[in-house]
């Protein structure tokens, strides 16, 4: 027999989590153009209108039973049966726990699974860490330091040798108004990474990368703590993030962020 695992409450949920789940659902409707918005079951999939890269399968509202999410990944694999991307869903454990066993049984495993938190001015701490800068990228900055940028964060910081994205997709990508990047300097040397996307009023921070050899000296703090300011001085309410360990839930914690959730992604 099917089992059902209901969202929980607006009286269960606390106001960090369900600010989150409207933020998915702003996100989704303000899809990139070209982008289709695909409705499977409880599932609502984005992805590109051509057979290109690209992708972000979640779940938003409503009743979640085993047998819609059985149902649901068999049309989710026959939509990515011919594109360059593998199936994967991620969305907040927190609001739909029963979840994760039925995408397991469907044959999906989990590859991550991180604290989601978040942040508003009422308990955000600034910071900023000596010999630390950080710099705005625009249309207008050298392409050396759009160069650098893109290389501490598609390589981790230098931990991994993937594919780094180009200047080129950088430089589409600072054309949105919604969107802050920030290059991170230590004594005068390209040294991190941060980005931050709002969407009425709530913003998400992603790419927050240190150089390996300048980690421990604030760098990823100072440049989140500079992400948040800007978008609470810009009248924004809200910040969330997810912590990729014990050591970022610390630090982010030292910025006043707060766990409300829990971000897991199958594949």
């Amino acid at each position: 027999m099917s089992q059902t695992c209901k969202l929980l409450t607006s009286t269960d949920l606390d106001l960090d989590a369900k600010r989150f789940q409207a933020w998915l659902r702003d996100a989704l409707e303000a899809r990139p153009d070209g982008f289709q918005l695909l409705t499977l079951g409880p599932f609502r999939a984005v992805v590109p209108g051509k057979l290109e890269s690209g992708r972000w399968v979640t779940i938003v509202e409503g009743k979640v039973t085993e047998r819609d999410t059985t149902a649901a990944v068999a049309e989710l694999r026959s939509v990515f049966e011919h594109r360059p991307d593998k199936l994967e869903i991620e969305y907040d454990e927190v609001a739909f726990p029963e979840v994760g066993r039925w995408l397991e049984a469907a044959g999906l495993e989990r590859v991550e699974r991180n604290p989601l938190m978040a942040s508003r001015p009422d308990i955000f701490r600034r910071f900023a860490a000596p010999n630390v800068n950080t710099s705005h990228l625009t249309l207008q900055s050298p392409a050396a330091e759009m160069g650098a940028f893109q290389t501490i964060r598609w390589t981790n910081g230098g931990d991994n040798e993937g594919p780094v994205l180009s200047v080129r997709q950088l430089r589409q990508q600072l054309g949105s108004a919604a969107s802050v990047y920030l290059l991170a300097w230590l004594d005068g040397v390209p040294a991190g990474t941060g980005v931050s996307h709002s969407l009425k009023g709530a913003a998400e921070i992603v790419g927050i990368v240190t150089r390996a050899d300048k980690r421990r000296r604030g760098v990823a703090a100072t440049v989140t703590s500079e992400l948040v300011t800007r978008h609470f001085a810009s009248g924004g309410d809200f910040v969330f993030l997810d912590a990729a360990d014990e050591g970022a839930v610390k630090l982010y914690q030292g910025l006043g962020f707060e766990i409300f959730g829990t971000n897991s992604v199958y594949r």
